[in-house]
């Protein structure tokens, strides 16, 4: 039994298997949680099947079970349904895709009750192996209908996963770079986690190559394939020169003994890990961070799916000209989406301002406002959105919205394009 001062969780949801894991504050690391039929597996199915007698859910390999038995419904690919939207009949009833996630939710988090019976979750933070929006959304929702909201939540990849486990070691093992090989259903890919110390804060980089094409579980599969070679020249290519301290590597593409021999000559000169569990951990260690329990403060964590630059638009703001922020570096390029009304300083145009927090380069971008009526200066109020199409695409729109009664809203709309 633990009694942590807050309750942090850490889930990978993934469409074959998920993990929990909790921080414990008496070990001072993340416990795994596992079923009660199955102690030391955390490995738990997502897929869940309705009993066809007593209309009660089951979940993970007891719903597995059920269905092979012929006693029941099966709803599994919970993911692939959530992205598609699609809905499923069962028992006559009609259940959409974020409804089943919420209900395999709700089943697989009951299991922290063995562990902490009286807490309720602080913090917790979903990591995916696919950032796509529409999933992201969806398992907000399902958290939301879970009566967490997103105060309590959040959702990163696999990728910042990674980085918050790696820099939460200790510290001699991201004294240089650290690599990880991943080897889940969909192949093989390398993360490489950088470190620029020469800057404070200090920021860590990361690169994702994917080897998937080259190396996935059906090419194990063949015989005229040497899956080891394979691996070892993919390894020794992606780390030729570079200065890789550790090496993690996890996925249940690793099962079996097939690369031992190769991860034996990677060992050389580097501390080498093999577990199934990095991400979920990960997850519980960026909830930690985020519940206020700081151990990376002095690092900005910049993944690959993040914005490197702060954005920023000089207006005139409560009686002043003044810069207002719009959105912050290393923020995952689809969460940007903000809106402020600001008064233009000059009638013709409008100033965007972009930081990059890697290179410290200000660049300032003038945005025309031709399509705008023609009215004296700081005589005309604007909507700004501004949302990224990827990490170096920004979409900004601008809405007239007049000034008050003297100069009433056109509604007009422009939108520009700007690199970041």
């Amino acid at each position: 039994m633990d009694n942590p001062r807050k309750l942090i969780v850490g889930y990978d949801l993934c469409e074959d298997y998920s993990q929990i894991s909790c921080y414990s504050y008496k070990t001072f690391e993340p416990i795994q949680i596992c079923p009660a039929e199955d102690e030391e597996n955390p490995m738990i199915p997502t897929v869940l099947c309705q009993r066809s007698d007593t209309g009660i859910w089951l979940y993970g390999n007891e719903a597995i079970s059920c269905a092979k038995e012929g006693s029941g419904i099966i709803a599994d690919k919970l993911l692939h349904k959530l992205k598609h939207k699609e809905e499923m009949t069962i028992l006559g009833q009609q259940y959409s895709a974020v409804s089943l996630l919420e209900k395999f939710l709700r089943k697989t988090l009951t299991l922290i009750k063995n562990h902490f019976p009286t807490e309720t979750i602080t913090k917790i933070v979903v990591t995916l192996h696919e950032m796509d929006p529409i999933v992201i959304y969806g398992v907000y929702e399902a958290l939301y209908m879970l009566g967490i909201e997103k105060d309590r939540a959040d959702i990163i990849s696999h990728g910042s996963s990674f980085m918050y486990y790696a820099l939460s070691q200790e510290r001699e093992l991201w004294l240089n770079d650290v690599g990880l090989f991943d080897f889940n259903d969909d192949g093989l890919s390398y993360y490489q986690i950088s470190i620029n110390r020469r800057v404070s804060p200090m920021i860590a980089g990361m690169e994702k190559k994917d080897y998937s094409d080259t190396l996935n579980k059906s090419i194990l599969k063949k015989k005229n394939v040497d899956a080891a070679y394979t691996f070892e020249t993919i390894a020794n290519t992606v780390l030729y020169k570079q200065i890789v301290s550790t090496l993690y590597f996890t996925g249940r593409g690793f099962e079996g003994d097939w690369a031992e021999e190769s991860m034996k000559s990677l060992c050389v000169g580097r501390r080498v890990f093999l577990g199934q569990n990095l991400f979920s951990k990960g997850a519980c260690y960026a909830a930690k961070e985020q519940a206020g329990d700081e151990k990376l403060g002095n690092i900005i964590l910049l993944n690959n799916e993040m914005i490197v630059s702060s954005i920023w638009i000089r207006a005139y703001v409560d009686g002043i000209i003044q810069d207002v922020l719009l959105s912050n570096a290393a923020v995952p390029w689809y969460e940007v989406n903000k809106e402020v009304e600001v008064i233009p300083f000059e009638a013709n145009d409008m100033e965007i301002i972009i930081r990059n927090i890697m290179t410290k380069e200000i660049i300032r971008e003038r945005i025309p406002l031709h399509n705008l009526p023609d009215r004296p200066e700081r005589m005309t109020r604007l909507n700004v959105n501004v949302m990224c199409q990827d990490k170096t695409k920004l979409k900004l729109t601008i809405t007239d919205l007049g000034f008050g009664d003297i100069y009433p809203a056109t509604g007009k709309v422009a939108e520009y394009l700007l690199d970041i």
